[in-house]
């Protein structure tokens, strides 16, 4: 019965990672994972979910990114050997939603204070808020 068990999680546990690989570049929440696997008919308890999530951190699979203290955690898939650009996250004052970006002048500013001030600023916990694209139109 153990070995039953083992494998039913290791299906678990390949199943978070198949959708985060996925949606690669997309920082994904516990309940957005949650709601994924049940609506393909494959529902995971909460509390499994992020039991896989942090033995996938501790490997290195997933990257934590914890953003602004009230929403909870975002999680990314890392693949193997590979390091993750610089990027940066923005989230929409109005709808609430985070964006993922690449800029390079945010990246120039990064290394600047980098090189010039000694300050290694960590970019999974900074946000950048105000009002996005969309929302903006609506005005």
């Amino acid at each position: 019965m153990a070995h039953k068990t083992r494998n039913y999680k290791t299906k678990q546990r390949q199943e978070i990672i198949n959708y985060l690989k996925n949606i690669e570049n997309s920082h994904i929440t516990v309940q957005q994972i949650s709601n994924y696997l049940k609506n393909s008919n494959k529902p995971v308890g909460i509390t499994t979910i992020y039991r896989h999530l942090d033995t996938l951190v501790s490997e290195g699979i997933v990257k934590k990114y914890i953003l602004d203290g009230v929403n909870g955690a975002c999680f990314q898939y890392v693949e193997e050997n590979k390091v993750l650009p610089i990027h940066f996250h923005f989230k929409c004052n109005q709808c609430g939603e985070l964006i993922h970006f690449d800029c390079e002048e945010l990246e120039r500013l990064h290394n600047h204070l980098l090189s010039e001030h000694q300050m290694n600023i960590d970019l999974s916990k900074t946000i950048y808020y105000g009002t996005c694209k969309s929302c903006i139109q609506k005005i």
